[in-house]
């Protein structure tokens, strides 16, 4: 994507947790937003531990499989980090259906990650009583190339994928919005993405506009 893009203003950027936890005060959230609770949304970010090492007998270094969940690192605020876990949570549950070429609606039940097949597209959906409802928007899917190598580097050296698996032209990578927005399909998306290998479910985190990437977990 362009480093040009718009980035969203306070006035409409929130991450999918704070905005949902926000509505749930307002308004009954439809159940197939994550079963949204105002108690924290069940999704648990807390961190395992690594899996054991699987390393061949002639392994000079032994790597163990990515963990089930990063870590948090330093630098990166509580918010920022949670908000990326939401959003992969929400993937991973959420499809959708297609409506015309401005994006679908979101369906429970049939998988996640619209991204893996449909290719991207803005989706929307809505909060709130039919007399005030407010319509979301927000980016899901496309190839994300990884021009640089950066998570690939994360993938071979951190977690010792194979390097036809990590590199980006392979067309393995898709990547998704954290932040959703109000109006309409305006572009506005901010710097913060999730970016999936579709071969293994690893998850990154990019807080800085493809700047730097920070493993999520397995999804």
């Amino acid at each position: 994507m362009s480093s040009t893009e718009a980035l969203e203003t306070p006035s409409v950027q929130r991450s999918l947790s704070s905005r949902l936890l926000a509505h749930a005060r307002k308004a009954v959230i439809p159940a197939l937003l994550l079963g949204a609770t105002v108690g924290g949304l069940g999704l648990s970010t807390a961190a395992q531990a690594a899996d054991g090492p699987q390393c061949p007998p002639t392994a000079q270094t032994c790597r163990a499989e990515a963990p089930w969940r990063g870590e948090q690192p330093n630098g990166v605020s509580n918010e920022d980090w949670n908000g990326a876990n939401t959003a992969a949570q929400f993937w991973s549950d959420h499809q959708t259906v297609r409506q015309g070429s401005s994006g679908g609606h979101l369906v429970t039940g049939q998988g996640g990650w619209p991204g893996d097949t449909a290719g991207r597209g803005w989706y929307s959906f809505t909060t709130g009583s039919w007399r005030n409802r407010t319509t979301w928007w927000i980016y899901y899917g496309g190839q994300f190339w990884d021009r640089d190598n950066r998570v690939a580097h994360h993938e071979e050296f951190d977690y010792g994928v194979s390097a036809w698996d990590a590199n980006g032209g392979g067309g393995q990578y898709r990547e998704y919005d954290v932040f959703a927005h109000t109006g309409t399909d305006s572009g506005i998306r901010g710097k913060v993405r999730i970016v999936r290998n579709t071969r293994n479910g690893h998850v990154y985190a990019t807080f800085d506009h493809y700047g730097s990437f920070h493993y999520l977990g397995r999804w």
